[in-house]
């Protein structure tokens, strides 16, 4: 079995395409993230209620819907985050693609 150090050309080897469809992936579930983090923050001061028995089942279960509310929100794409994220990732893997080639 070979272990040799990669020659500088693997290194620099790098896919020349922008990958957009992985971009607005990371983009969504960033923003999903973030909001759902947010929501976290909201409501940790808010009491459970009797709608749902309250008690440590709800507690439990709230930062899973928690979060499915956050991958709603960033699904819709209303606040732009996701896409603020997705142009900067696209931006940044073409910078390293085109700085490979030369």
């Amino acid at each position: 079995m070979d272990i040799s150090p990669l020659s500088k050309a693997a290194h620099a080897a790098k896919p020349a395409a922008i990958d957009l469809a992985a971009a607005e992936k990371a983009g969504q579930e960033f923003e999903a993230l973030m909001v759902g983090q947010m929501l976290e923050s909201m409501f940790a001061g808010v009491e459970t209620g009797s709608a749902f028995g309250g008690g440590q089942g709800e507690r439990t279960w709230r930062s899973f819907m928690l979060q499915e509310y956050g991958k709603a929100i960033a699904e819709a794409g209303t606040l732009g985050i996701g896409r603020m994220v997705e142009a900067d990732v696209a931006r940044l893997y073409g910078q390293t693609s085109e700085g490979t080639k030369g």
